[in-house]
């Protein structure tokens, strides 16, 4: 579990996942890319994308399309009274004034230096020396096409990919000058939400998720081929400056993973793998600026549902369950039975909770490890107590270094102890060593570094397999990558398969890899909606050194989970079993005053 205040930006986790894809094993010629753009400045995002093509060794950028019909030229600043006559007398921008004074306060009270993925960059270095073409488009309306004599110079360059940085809603020929078009990306679930702005809607809508796509531009608004998409969680609560953090971000190293495969193994795979289209299901069918009344109806509720929660001065609050004399799972996948009733909650010293429940059997004596949360010092430690003979009062620390720990998965391999915890504070992945089981261990070695939560470790057939979910700014889970490795200390290399997921809903595993009659399955977190909401088990259908699948069986909701306190559980995101015993976790909203 990721503390509370726990921030990805020292880590810069976009960077660090697109990382992952900057060399090809092919020995085909770099692919040849071109930009279009409005003008030298770009969101922060696209100058992070322009910067993994430089750095890989398969894309070169070769031509750069700049917007000569003015939409990228800086307007001279208007006087305040100017902007207020404007204002009042354009209907368009009146019915507007709401949106525009929320998307300012939002900005200044939300606002983290360097963080915001539409920050403008300066690009003029990373661009210099590149050929580039002004062109001043047709324009009709929102739509804009390319003149012949454009056309005719783009494509005598030969162009692979044109990358959609800017420009408006393009039409015609040039939409087929490159070789295999033009890559844009939407932000927004295509399947809901066409039009803008980005994530607004889905906040007024009360949607779980806020999604991403990277397409192939077709004549038909949002509706090209889908190379990739991404569903992020809706945790900016009213802002919207923070909400779309997490989707912007986390999508940033689709462009280059697209690239990487597309010069791997061609176009006719990525139509392959492409993301199968879908009816259009949208509340509107083109959502467009919202009016005054979207605006300070939505915030009306909103504040209206911020003040019951403060006076209820109530507080999410984790749990741990056991479940004893376990004779036979109470998950069950394979049949999708599920009885969750004999789990017996405990509770954490005040001020504490424990959470992300872990068991290892060790000399015929059963341990429980957990994350104990301090809420003052907003830290999570490892603590462990024996359960053989039942719960005591409280766990013992058994590993703390000053900053959060969780996830404390333990396992036993080449007769010696480990646990790898999830340790992002620290930026790494680190493997410890029990010295004295089950208070005393040692660091054994750093695994790998970076913005990466509950890793997942499993053995098959002599090759290690590590399942890692990346974070990026703003968000809880960005996208579950698998790696592989000869042995427990060697060097990972990313699966062919990754990424397994970019979707909120099974982005991140929820416990060990549970293996029953013979199936394997992946607990994971759906943190859609609410941070740990339920866990989803994946049947894994392939895991080889080559090849990996999964198909999600069983979902384990909060209305499965007992009550407690006589409050109905909110979520539940790990789950565990070994020997006679299983355990889960659960939070539930329960007043300040018996929590801190």
């Amino acid at each position: 579990m990721v503390a509370k205040n726990q921030s990805t930006s020292g880590f810069k986790g976009c960077r660090v996942t697109g990382d992952l894809f900057l060399a090809s094993a092919s020995p085909a010629p770099k692919l040849r890319v071109g930009l279009l753009i409005d003008g030298p400045e770009l969101p922060a995002v696209f100058a992070a994308m322009v910067d993994d093509i430089q750095r890989s060794s398969f894309a070169e950028i070769v031509l750069v399309v700049r917007n000569a019909g003015g939409a990228g030229a800086a307007p001279r600043p208007a006087s305040l009274a100017a902007r207020a006559l404007k204002f009042l007398r354009t209907p368009e921008l009146r019915h507007a004034i709401a949106y525009a004074l929320y998307l300012r306060l939002d900005e200044k009270r939300s606002r983290r230096a360097g963080e915001d993925p539409t920050r403008r960059v300066d690009c003029s270095e990373r661009l210099r020396g590149i050929p580039q073409l002004a062109v001043a488009p047709l324009v009709s309306g929102h739509v804009q096409r390319f003149p012949p004599e454009a056309l005719d110079a783009i494509r005598a360059v030969k162009l692979d990919v044109f990358v959609r940085f800017g420009f408006n809603i393009l039409k015609g020929d040039i939409l087929t000058a490159a070789r295999y078009g033009i890559w844009s990306f939407h932000h927004g679930d295509n399947d809901f939400y066409r039009g803008s702005p980005p994530y607004f809607w889905e906040m007024t809508e009360d949607n779980p998720r806020a999604g991403v796509i990277l397409q192939v531009l077709s004549e038909k608004l949002d509706d090209g081929l889908v190379l990739a998409k991404g569903q992020y969680a809706n945790e900016g609560g009213v802002s919207l400056y923070l909400t779309r953090m997490g989707p912007y971000w986390g999508s940033a190293y689709f462009l280059i993973w697209k690239l990487k495969q597309l010069h791997e193994q061609g176009f006719e795979a990525l139509k392959a793998q492409a993301v199968p289209p879908a009816p259009y299901a949208g509340r509107q069918k083109l959502y467009k600026k919202p009016k005054n009344r979207d605006v300070l109806g939505w915030l009306a509720r909103a504040v209206r549902d911020k003040l019951a929660e403060r006076l209820g001065r109530r507080i999410q609050h984790w749990q741990t369950a056991v479940r004893r004399d376990v004779d036979m799972p109470s998950v069950r996948p394979g049949t999708g039975a599920l009885d969750l009733s004999r789990f017996a909650f405990f509770a954490a010293p005040k001020g504490h909770f424990y959470a992300d429940p872990m068991l290892f059997v060790h000399e015929g004596r059963t341990y429980l490890f957990l994350e104990d949360y301090d809420y003052a010092a907003d830290r999570g430690d490892i603590a462990v107590m024996d359960i053989t003979d039942g719960v005591p009062q409280t766990a013992d620390i058994c590993l703390a270094t000053g900053s959060h720990l969780s996830y404390p998965l333990v396992f036993a391999h080449d007769g010696a102890l480990y646990m790898i915890p999830e340790s992002m504070a620290a930026g790494e992945v680190a493997l410890y060593r029990a010295e004295l089981f089950p208070h005393r261990w040692v660091k054994e070695k750093v695994l790998f570094r970076g913005p990466v939560v509950d890793t997942t470790p499993y053995l098959k057939d002599g090759v290690w397999y590590f399942f890692a979910t990346f974070l990026a700014p703003g968000t809880k889970a960005t996208s579950l990558h698998l790696f592989t490795a000869d042995s427990l200390t060697g060097e990972w290399r990313l699966h062919p398969a990754s990424p397994l997921s970019n979707d909120v809903r099974d982005a991140r595993c929820a416990g060990r890899i549970v293996e029953q009659d013979g199936v394997l399955y992946r607990p994971a977190q759906d943190c859609s909606g609410t941070y740990g909401r339920a866990i989803r088990f994946c049947r894994i259908d392939r895991l080889t050194p080559d090849d990996y699948a999964e198909t999600p069986v069983l979902e384990v909701g909060p209305d499965a989970v007992p009550a407690f306190a006589g409050q109905p559980c909110e979520g539940i995101h790990t789950y565990d079993r070994a020997g006679r015993f299983e355990v889960i976790d659960a939070k539930y909203s329960l007043p300040r005053t018996e929590i801190l």
